[in-house]
């Protein structure tokens, strides 16, 4: 049977790192960052990791020496990374180059774009990827690209990667044949998204290929929510069409669909969009791929929203050649035509673009789920508060909820299921317990 252990994502949200050994095989399923577990030790960006050996000793890292930077022959051959979140990817920046990641197309694209406008990398050293305005854009990992359809061959065990829907582009589940058992690993997923189809698609295959064991997350066994993107398109419509000046919205800045839901609502209420300068850039990398439906950025609907910088870094300046863009002051002046995706880090911006009044603030993101996030949030009322804006909230999860979750492994009845990128697997043991699979809770390994 094939050894599975858990170093990352056991009884905590994100920081997948599952470790899948055969006989002849070695690979990591994700290897993403902990940023619940560096926030017990770390407070970003005043004090943060500095090199793998501090993450390791720590117990964020798995303490295998062969995995890391140094002379050692690795030992692992490969990363299946699942989608392009940092909780799944991020910490692949300490990996050994010659450990190929594999991962989809559009995942690849959105990794290196993260890179190149800001490295998850604590140093040079560990770049993936660099873009500078005299070397241009340059890569320093081995990724090899997989689309539904393929097959990933290693010596003893094959991979069928499998599109989900998720509240980013590029998603996969994989259904992992070895000699003795078969394996699926969902990643992240949902059933209530605009692309319910695709996963839809892996439980029918997930279903057929009669799965031992199912790995899968369970993130919304606490706090789900109902709503779908086609009832926060709505929502945002109405709110829209009520405001009478300036509409803020908010949202994870690589949630391509809920960036479309914002495009169509303010296009509806005869409004432009304005995105930043980093929104442009990852829009201009991924506009490219012709499987997603998304607008350009010198689109007549679109505008850049630019900071004032002294300097511009080179993924910056790439923008500002491609499309004009708008300071505050010139948004100030055509606050009723247009919607701001903006954050709280913007709030500096926002002032001067003085919002007036009638103007209004429209949360689309998950709420606060820990201290830190709550602390920020009060912060982000008091902005609110001090510019007048009244806060809607108007959003639609990227995970699976209890009901769909119990459903889905229902459907897939596997032998064993090991549940992960939840904070309370046990909660989630009890509810499904009337199923027939064995349920095992991981611990977290280090070594």
């Amino acid at each position: 049977m094939a050894s599975i252990k858990v170093y990352g994502g056991a009884g905590e949200i994100g920081g997948n790192k599952i470790h899948l050994k055969t006989e002849d095989t070695s690979l990591f399923l994700d290897f993403g960052r902990s940023f619940g577990g560096e926030k017990q030790y770390y407070d970003n960006p005043y004090l943060t990791p500095r090199d793998p050996e501090q993450l390791q000793e720590l117990g964020l890292l798995p303490d295998i020496s062969s995995l890391y930077k140094n002379d050692e022959e690795p030992e692992i051959d490969g990363v299946m990374i699942t989608h392009p979140h940092l909780d799944h990817w991020g910490y692949c920046c300490y990996l050994d180059n010659d450990i190929p990641l594999y991962c989809g197309e559009t995942t690849k694209d959105m990794i290196l774009n993260y890179e190149y406008s800001g490295s998850c990398a604590p140093s040079k050293k560990y770049y993936i990827g660099n873009l500078t305005k005299s070397k241009g854009r340059k890569v320093y990992r081995d990724f090899q690209t997989f689309r539904t359809g393929d097959k990933i061959e290693f010596d003893d065990l094959s991979i069928e990667p499998i599109h989900v829907d998720h509240s980013i582009p590029g998603a996969y589940a994989y259904i992992i044949h070895t000699p003795k058992e078969t394996i699926a690993y969902t990643g992240d997923y949902r059933l209530h998204g605009p692309r319910s189809d695709l996963t839809e698609d892996f439980i029918y295959r997930a279903k057929s290929a009669e799965i031992d064991t199912l790995i899968t997350e369970a993130t919304n066994i606490v706090g789900a929510d109902t709503r779908t993107e086609k009832d926060v398109r709505k929502d945002l419509t109405q709110i829209i069409g009520e405001t009478n000046g300036l509409v803020i919205t908010n949202f994870n800045n690589r949630d391509i669909d809920r960036l479309r839901t914002a495009y169509k609502a303010a296009k509806i209420n005869g409004r432009k969009l304005v995105i930043s300068t980093k929104q442009a850039f990852l829009l201009q990398e991924i506009t490219k791929d012709k499987h997603l439906d998304i607008f350009d950025i010198t689109n007549d609907n679109i505008l850049v929203f630019s900071k004032n910088r002294k300097r511009t870094q080179a993924w910056e300046q790439e923008i500002h050649e491609k499309t004009k863009t708008y300071n505050g002051k010139e948004l100030n002046k055509i606050q009723e035509q247009t919607v701001l995706v903006a954050s709280y880090y913007d709030m500096n911006e926002i002032m001067k673009i003085n919002p007036q009044p009638g103007s209004t603030f429209i949360s689309s993101q998950s709420e606060a789920f820990d201290e830190e996030g709550e602390i920020q949030h009060k912060r982000l009322l008091n902005w609110c508060e001090h510019m007048g804006l009244p806060q809607y909230q108007a959003h639609a999860s990227g995970h699976i909820g209890p009901c769909q979750l119990k459903n889905t492994i229902k459907q897939i009845q596997p032998k064993k299921l090991i549940p992960v990128h939840t904070e309370r697997p046990n909660q989630l043991k009890k509810y499904i317990s009337n199923l027939k699979c064995k349920i095992k809770t991981p611990k977290q390994t280090k070594k």
